[in-house]
């Protein structure tokens, strides 16, 4: 058996017995918006499908959000148009790789456990509601500056609070809630354990224990009834970057 160790700037992946642990790095972002760094995430995803050794995922981000002044340079720079024969290439790019990455997951044969810990953006946070698990340290802080810095609320986030709580409690909590702690972050349901900062990779793998039994055409299954469909998704998220757009040229006129 060929055990699986990368390492990029964006991700590393590692085999741990019969699971594989991601490691979202802090150049993290780039799988959002380059080709090259998702193709290889989705490279990665592909050969942990084909491998009969591997029962599960743990994907694990640290430290995601480095700061609003950061966030909101992310957020221009990837959502502006630019100069080019396909003036939202970049625009596409992004959207595409979210959209990809929850196809893939909402198919994917075996379970995947999302552990996070630190500041955590709404970025991150939304395509871990994709994952069948979510563990975060008691470390954790979910930060949601969005309407802060002139902008709707994130994409999968918005979509996921509004199919939740429905659109009064969703509006509510994104109006006067730009962080989370950790706790409120249980108590809506958004994670589903709090373990100390030394255990997550730890607690994430024994998750994975408990799932690995299911039959991988009964989750797929199980995904498919009680997760939204992907062009549900997929018609929010393109409403949301049209408002983003929107608001974008707003600041910028």
């Amino acid at each position: 058996m060929t055990s699986i160790d990368i390492k990029n700037d964006a991700f590393s992946c590692r085999q741990n017995d019969d699971f594989a642990v991601i490691k979202i790095l802090k150049a993290g972002k780039a799988i959002l918006t380059t080709v090259e760094s998702k193709e290889n995430l989705m490279s990665i995803l592909a050969t942990i499908k084909d491998s009969p050794e591997i029962k599960g995922i743990a994907m694990l981000y640290s430290d995601e959000y480095s700061g609003s002044d950061d966030y909101r340079r992310f957020l221009c720079e990837n959502l502006d148009e630019k100069p080019s024969t396909d003036k939202r290439r970049y625009t596409i790019t992004y959207k595409s790789a979210i959209i990809q990455f929850l196809e893939i997951i909402s198919k994917y044969p075996i379970p995947i456990v999302g552990g996070m810990n630190g500041d955590i953006g709404p970025v991150a946070l939304g395509l871990n509601l994709a994952l069948d698990l979510r563990v975060a340290s008691e470390k954790t802080t979910f930060v949601n500056p969005n309407l802060q810095l002139g902008f709707p609320p994130s994409a999968l986030l918005s979509f996921h609070l509004v199919r939740s709580f429905g659109s009064s409690r969703a509006t509510e909590l994104m109006l006067t809630k730009s962080k989370f702690s950790v706790h409120e972050a249980l108590d809506l349901g958004l994670i589903t354990q709090i373990v100390s900062k030394n255990e997550l990779e730890s607690k994430c793998l024994e998750r994975l224990r408990e799932l690995k039994s299911i039959a991988p055409h009964a989750l797929v299954e199980t995904r498919r009834i009680l997760q939204p469909s992907v062009n549900e998704i997929r018609n929010h998220i393109d409403a949301v970057f049209e408002a983003f757009l929107r608001s974008l040229y707003k600041m910028k006129s």
